[in-house]
């Protein structure tokens, strides 16, 4: 690919035409903010690693000392893509990271609110929850496929919700029953919540803490002794979440 942007070397360094300075200044940033972190997905490193590796051969580790040319075109096309990465990929190889290595990086806000989402999620993943070898082994499914499909009618029909942690889908345990089936009772707020956006973790989160729509209850538990106030409180707080 042509860049859009000419480099010149110059007597006293180089002269960059077709970037704007905040350009060039974001980019240096993104370097420092970035630098050392190597970040592993399941099953191999990640698009960002990847990259950040490459940008830590391009730059000499104690900083930048005047590119030559095509050092510093390479430098900037791989900053800007990695600045293109998806928001969301890069928001969970953090939340991975930081549940299983604690990562420090910066700003601060953003790595304590990571920390309190990963530390929630550990909670959440410490109750019972289904893989879904798991389930089709309670189930006495003859293979994993047939449970995957029995997952997927379950979840189009609102009456089980699944999550996805490292490339898995998790099926939380509250949602059955004694006797292995989805709670009857569980349907109509899965409906009401979905309704309202929340889904994913956040359902599981709100379906299993107390809240003040129940007086402090915890709503899947209430919904075992008062369908209808559990539902209400499940519609309220969906409308909020909405708004």
């Amino acid at each position: 690919m042509t860049p859009d942007y000419d480099i010149e070397q110059l007597d006293d360094g180089l002269g960059v035409r077709g970037v704007t300075r905040p350009e060039l200044t974001e980019a240096l940033e993104l370097l420092k903010l970035f630098r050392g972190i190597n970040v592993e997905r399941e099953g191999g490193r990640s698009v960002a690693a990847v990259y950040l590796q490459q940008l830590v051969d391009v730059v000499p580790h104690h900083g930048i000392d005047r590119p030559g040319t095509g050092e510093f075109v390479e430098l900037f096309n791989l900053v800007r893509t990695l600045q293109a990465e998806h928001v969301e990929a890069s928001r969970e190889d953090l939340l991975r990271a930081l549940m299983g290595h604690g990562v420090n990086l910066t700003p601060t806000a953003t790595l304590s609110q990571a920390q309190r989402l990963a530390t929630h999620r550990n909670a959440l993943l410490a109750t019972p929850f289904h893989t879904y070898e798991s389930l089709s082994r309670q189930r006495g499914d003859s293979s994993e496929s047939n449970t995957r499909t029995w997952v997927a009618r379950r979840r189009e029909a609102q009456e089980l919700f699944t999550v996805t942690h490292n490339g898995r889908a998790l099926i939380p345990g509250f949602q059955f029953d004694e006797h292995g089936k989805p709670r009857a009772e569980l349907a109509p707020m899965l409906a009401a919540l979905a309704e309202g956006g929340v889904q994913g973790w956040s359902l599981w989160t709100w379906l299993t803490s107390p809240t003040s729509f129940l007086s402090g209850e915890v709503p899947e538990r209430a919904a075992a002794v008062d369908p209808a106030r559990a539902l209400r409180a499940a519609r309220r707080f969906a409308a909020g979440a909405v708004a």
